[in-house]
């Protein structure tokens, strides 16, 4: 027993040995994966930077420790504790899983933290130190307490979870960058009036208005709200066109070279200010496209309101961290190189336009000597996207948003549902005879080259499935116009396998009975269709998740989506020009989730891998289990957005041929029963289905509206939007409606679930001309628009009514 014991006592011994021994220590410049708890020692310096610490950070007696996460990201799994030290501090994109505490530092440099992304998931306490502590641009999860500290402390645009006390400093404590948003209460010299936002303002409350500068000395202008913010120019610039006289300023966040692939990246952005005699008191951000990588001209982009610095907003735009012209000089010279730089991702996800909205704010406080009453985010696709991660991340930011066609979840859109819709239109054109061997055009290097496939699907048998569509599905809703406005009712009655139509009087059956001829569509055609409109699924016929999806905070349904059968489904802007292309083109959808995937969203990264070779059942490994593309923008909290009086729009087309329709339908309704149902979210939200509608327009479609306007008049008047009338002039070509009818059409987009009906005249003098005006429609209840759970098994989605996703 005695030699058991001894041996025992040994073996514990040498484990406390081993773990001791697996301490880190740092004395100097540290990067990588480091294990905890790791030790800075006595007097010594401590540079953390691109590093992971599994455990606490301990900085001893006169230590100093200096987190850098301005290049790249740092992670501390575990508690920052300092004290007695020199100093402590965080600088930019560094993420604390526990507490940060810095107590009895004898330095006079600042300790704290600064971002932009600066998080610390528990309490922050800087106290008793011989220098000033800062609390600079960051979140904090649990309370803020700053005490006892020496002159020149300041804590100034921290979202603070908790609460903020301040005491027994050698001065009050500051907010020079501007007001905190504070989840419970702020105390003592911080409970003083300015440390507190009021509005999404960041001029601290109660700041009187001054006289302004003027656009030459914005050029020269500091003290920005963002570390690391430098202004390339402001220049007066004349009315010309369509738009007014006003100040263009130009600006750059954090420019640096990337320690990845040496490529330049930074967050350049462009701010578009009427003069002072035009300006109505808005700011409006002019959400991006696509993966962006120019700053587009911050003129302000809303439908039929365009441009809206005429209108007199202030507006702003951004690049998503880098410029395209940038990365064309540095390594695989292909746009998507970005990717690869971990800050290139966190920057295109949410930091560039964060810390635009923020710099564009203090222009406009220094330009018109006030800031903005209210501020307004508009944008689609990628700019729909940016509008959610708004209200999940930022909900403090913007009084309304406009999110149009999202690509919110883009693991599902870029990894599945895109490469399986054009691996179906591959496979079509393998399995058809006669067709000659698939021509290829090169892709940018390193990707694969890109197969024309058209002729597996040509123009000609896209029309026959139109006709098919709209014969079949058109006048369901009480009249034949060229718009399928009761899509239930459609998905009920439309299969393309046994679908008919009427051609000079003979009924043709869409799909072949016999050899493929004019008339009708081959079974491995309708097939292919029939795949895309199902979404991805793997050879056992089950729908796929998205990995990534499944980590947000209460995230939605990481589903893959397909595709609505609705009339603009094989429109030329529609479906195929994503999966089909051109006899000259190759599928668009090459250019998007076939070679971004491999770049954004697969861990490791592989740009060489060919996604039409992706395998649905054994190729899901492949896919990034966690990456802020998706994590930032596919929670259903937004509850934060709704307590504080916000309001957000989405849009969607129901043809839209890139982000689902479904996908966002899937979203808002599980949103909404989040926040008690359909009607109560109708206090803060509406979602507007767009019939016929492409990716964030196109189509015979009424794609022209403004949705700024009401979204205005909603946050300062109090006034929930109606239907948005809108109209469109593309309503031609093969659609079964009256001899006549007119090409351009003015009709209301209905807010879901309400559907779109025609109440005109429908024979006489007054028909079919009444089709263009939009008094001749009602919006009325969808079918079915609150029975819960799942349609078909060809769409497994939500709600049965107007589906009016992404």
């Amino acid at each position: 027993m005695k030699r058991l014991f001894a041996l025992l006592t040994l073996l514990l011994a040498c484990l406390a040995c081993a773990q001791q021994a697996s301490a880190a220590v740092c004395a100097g410049n540290m990067t990588g994966a480091l294990q905890g708890p790791l030790t800075v020692p006595a007097h010594a310096t401590c540079v953390l930077q691109s590093a992971t610490v599994d455990g606490d950070v301990v900085v001893e007696q006169g230590g100093s420790l200096l987190v850098n996460g301005y290049l790249e990201p740092s992670t501390i799994n575990g508690d920052v504790r300092a004290k007695g030290c020199g100093s402590a501090l965080l600088q930019g994109n560094v993420t604390v899983h526990g507490d940060l505490r810095i107590g009895h530092c004898t330095g006079t440099a600042p300790s704290g933290f600064q971002g932009p992304g600066a998080i610390v998931k528990g309490e922050v306490e800087c106290a008793g130190n011989s220098g000033p502590c800062v609390a600079w641009l960051g979140s904090v999860h649990g309370d803020v307490e700053i005490s006892q500290n020496g002159a020149g402390s300041d804590i100034s645009l921290v979202d603070i979870g908790g609460g903020l006390k301040c005491s027994g400093n050698a001065a009050t404590p500051t907010h020079k960058y501007g007001p905190n948003w504070v989840g419970g209460d702020a105390r003592g010299q911080c409970g003083a009036t300015g440390f507190v936002a009021s509005g999404t303002s960041i001029v601290a409350p109660g700041t009187p208005a001054t006289a302004g500068m003027s656009c030459a000395a914005l050029a020269s202008l500091t003290g920005f709200p963002v570390p690391n913010t430098k202004i390339l120019s402001a220049v007066d610039t004349p009315a010309a066109g369509n738009l007014p006289a006003r100040c263009v300023v130009n600006g750059v966040v954090n420019a640096r070279t990337s320690p990845v692939d040496q490529c330049v990246l930074g967050d350049s952005f462009q701010v578009q200010l009427p003069l002072a005699s035009a300006w109505n008191g808005r700011f409006m951000f002019q959400g991006g496209g696509g993966t962006e990588g120019s700053v587009p001209a911050a003129t302000g982009s809303a439908g039929t309101l365009s441009p809206t610095v005429a209108q007199g907003y202030a507006v702003a735009s951004q690049d998503g961290g880098h410029e395209n012209t940038q990365l064309k000089l540095c390594g695989t010279m292909n746009n998507n190189e970005f990717f690869l730089d971990p800050m290139g991702t966190i920057d295109n996800t949410y930091q560039s336009i964060q810390v635009t909205t923020l710099n564009a704010k203090y222009l406009i406080d220094q330009y018109y000597g006030k800031g903005p009453e209210h501020s307004y985010w508009v944008g689609c696709s990628t700019g729909g996207r940016q509008g959610m991660v708004m209200s999940q991340n930022f909900p403090q930011y913007f009084d309304g948003i406009v999110a149009g066609d999202p690509v919110y979840e883009l693991q599902d859109l870029w990894a599945l549902t895109e490469p399986w819709a054009v691996q179906q239109i591959f496979k079509l054109y393998n399995a058809t005879p006669g067709l000659p061997p698939i021509q290829y055009v090169p892709g940018p290097s390193p990707e694969s080259p890109q197969a024309i496939v058209y002729p597996a699907f040509p123009v000609a048998d896209q029309a026959l499935f139109t006709t098919a569509l709209l014969q079949t599905c058109d006048a369901l809703d009480g009249v034949a116009d060229g718009v399928i406005d009761n899509l239930p009712a459609c998905d009920a009655k439309f299969d393309p396998a046994t679908a008919t139509y009427v051609s000079n009087g003979v009924t043709h059956s869409l799909q072949c009975t016999g050899a493929k001829d004019a008339t009708c569509l081959s079974p491995a055609q309708v097939r292919a269709v029939k795949a895309v409109a199902q979404g991805p699924r793997t050879s056992s016929g089950e729908p796929i998740q998205a990995p990534a999806g499944k980590v947000a905070h209460d995230h939605s349904d990481p589903t893959a989506q397909g595709y609505r059968y609705d009339g603009g489904w094989m429109a030329a802007s529609g479906m195929p020009s994503r999966i089909i292309g051109t006899a000259t083109t190759s599928p668009g959808d090459y250019g998007l989730g076939l070679t971004i995937t491999p770049y954004a969203v697969y861990s490791p990264p592989d740009p060489t891998f060919n996604m039409m070779t992706f395998n649905f059942d054994t190729d899901l490994g492949k896919l990034s289990k966690s990456t802020p593309e998706v994590t930032a923008s596919t929670s259903l909290d937004i509850r934060r957005f709704v307590n504080l009086g916000h309001k957000i729009i989405w849009y969607h087309g129901l043809s839209d041929p890139g982000p689902p329709v479904l996908g966002t339908k899937v979203y808002y309704d599980a949103m909404a029963q989040q926040h008690g149902g359909i009607e109560a979210a109708q206090k803060f939200s509406r979602l507007y289905p767009i019939p016929n509608m492409n990716h964030c327009g196109g189509g015979p479609s009424t794609d022209q509206f403004d949705p700024l306007t009401p979204l205005v008049s909603w946050v300062e008047k109090g006034v929930p939007p109606g239907p948005l009338i809108a109209s469109g002039s593309a309503f031609t070509g093969l659609w079964q409606v009256p001899a006549g009818a007119p090409t351009t059409r003015n009709r209301p987009i209905c807010p879901y679930p309400q559907q779109a009906r025609y109440v005109g005249p429908t024979s006489g003098a007054g028909f079919p001309a009444g089709l263009a005006n939009a008094s001749n429609y009602a919006c009325v209840a969808a079918p079915g628009a609150h029975k819960e759970g799942h349609d078909d098994d060809r769409y497994k989605e939500g709600h049965d009514g107007d589906r009016s996703d992404d």
